[in-house]
């Protein structure tokens, strides 16, 4: 009797957007290295762009919009109206911080840093395409800082009395895990910090989200610095 032979994973697909194309071709050549991704577009930001990834419908977008941020955010928003299951990792070089707190709103997956390396970079990737977020811990602070710099209305007082209902509802643990949060650590960090396991800590964020009506990992540093 033979051995039934496993199948062989197709690699997830990718398409590459900058309007630099020399980091762009660069970027695509070592992305075409990797076993489990396949490249099948790269583009600038452009209407002939939008309809590619529309046609294509890659299983990621790496875009790095930073060379016309108020431009290419527009793309991006366009894009994520029209897809809105659509995967984004932003990579970021010139931003500032204010320009992605825009893009985090608009729907990106995650922001990678351009001047990282190429591992952390696959890395961020996978991470992404598991269906997790990916932001940088040097940034995370800064971006939470600039969002809180945006005024928000004023909350009527039923509103505060609500938020202060569900950070009641948090336990001492879930209190530990938002504030580890904040200090920016990602789910691997905050295990060993802990000394429980990844598995563990998805399962508290989770619970987390749930608790305080939040959606990812910015909502919840945002909620929780406003709230002290």
């Amino acid at each position: 009797m033979q051995n039934p032979i496993n199948p062989v994973p197709s690699p997830r697909t990718v398409i590459v957007l900058d309007d630099q194309v020399f980091y762009r071709d660069i970027l695509v050549r070592l992305l075409d290295m990797q076993t489990h991704l396949e490249v099948i577009g790269q583009a600038d930001f452009s209407d002939q762009a939008m309809s590619m990834i529309l046609n294509l419908e890659p299983d990621i977008i790496l875009a790095a919009p930073c060379q016309k941020p108020q431009t290419n955010l527009f793309f991006i928003e366009q894009l994520v109206s029209r897809r809105q299951d659509i995967c984004i990792l932003l990579i970021a070089s010139s931003c500032d911080t204010e320009d992605l707190v825009k893009f985090i709103c608009s729907g990106v997956s995650g922001i990678f840093l351009k001047a990282r390396n190429f591992e952390i970079l696959l890395k961020a990737i996978d991470r992404v395409l598991a269906g997790e977020l990916w932001f940088e811990r040097t940034l995370l602070k800064s971006i939470v800082d600039t969002a809180d710099k945006i005024p928000p209305a004023q909350p009527p007082a039923n509103t505060i009395d609500n938020t202060n209902n569900k950070l009641d509802g948090l336990s001492r643990r879930e209190l530990q895990i938002v504030e580890l949060v904040v200090q920016g650590q990602n789910t691997n960090s905050i295990a060993k910090t802990l000394a429980i396991s990844e598995k563990t800590v998805r399962n508290h964020i989770y619970s987390i989200y749930g608790k305080l009506e939040v959606s990812d990992r910015l909502e919840l540093a945002r909620f929780a610095s406003q709230t002290n």
